[in-house]
């Protein structure tokens, strides 16, 4: 059950901000094999005074919040950065330059779907 939040500044039309969230659906798809059920995508947009861009990025930058559960090998996540700078390139023209992803991975207990504490069984 993924959670994935991704900040762009506002202003761009709704074609590319659908692109952006397939883009993050393909990768996680092709990178985890995660069901499409199963992923939160949430895209966020920001004022241009709300959300600066450190130098080397153009106004175009993307920041990609992740949270999973743990118990992923370091390569699988690398393969999972890589599938989402390649797809939003391919499929949003998004530059590799202005992408940033930060994840992270609460243990398995800070996790609840329905009311019900996350059951690795399922």
């Amino acid at each position: 059950m993924p959670l994935v939040k991704i900040e762009i500044r506002t202003g761009k039309p709704i074609e590319y901000r659908q692109s952006l969230m397939e883009s993050l659906r393909e990768a996680f798809a092709d990178a985890l094999q995660t069901p499409e059920a199963a992923l939160w995508i949430r895209l966020c947009e920001r004022k241009e005074e709300n959300f600066p861009v450190p130098s080397g990025r153009s106004g175009d930058a993307v920041l990609i919040e992740v949270s999973l559960m743990p118990g992923r090998s370091v390569e699988l996540k690398g393969a999972l950065y890589r599938a989402i700078v390649a797809c939003l390139a391919r499929n949003a023209g998004v530059r590799p330059e202005d992408v940033c992803i930060v994840l992270y991975e609460p243990p398995a207990e800070n996790w609840a779907e329905h009311g019900e504490m996350f059951a690795p069984s399922r």
